[in-house]
């Protein structure tokens, strides 16, 4: 299933200040990820094999300019909120619902003025055989 691809796809498409890359956030300056969290579940099986599934994501932004993280985030949000579908390129899914289950945030911000900043998606599916 090629979700997770399609997703950073979609993000990494926009005009941001900064490259988005696929992998998990690190505390090093100017750093934007897209990753997926625990907690994804099958929420239904049919008989045909698909499988519905809540697929969570985060996206988080580790920088020392706070004003660039959140414009950058809620320019990520603004377009996340307006995205009705996600396209497969193996036809591996179909989305039929995407939402910001929290918008951006602050999560810490370390001894050097580091500042993570995180958001959450959550994307419901039909997962195909």
């Amino acid at each position: 299933m090629d979700l997770y691809e399609r997703l950073y796809d979609e993000i990494d498409g926009l005009k941001l200040p900064i490259p988005c890359y696929m992998g998990f956030l690190v505390s090093e300056p100017d750093t934007l990820c897209v990753y997926p969290l625990p907690g994804s579940r099958t929420t239904a099986k049919y008989f045909d094999g698909t499988r519905e599934r809540e697929m969570l994501y985060e996206i988080g932004f580790s920088t020392n300019n706070q004003q660039t993280a959140d414009q950058t985030m809620w320019m990520i949000t603004e377009y996340l909120d307006e995205l009705n579908e996600i396209h497969s390129e193996n036809d591996s899914f179909e989305t039929f619902e995407i939402e910001v289950s929290e918008t951006p945030f602050i999560s810490e911000m370390d001894s050097r003025g580091l500042s993570m900043y995180l958001l959450d998606i959550k994307v419901m599916i039909n997962q195909f055989n």
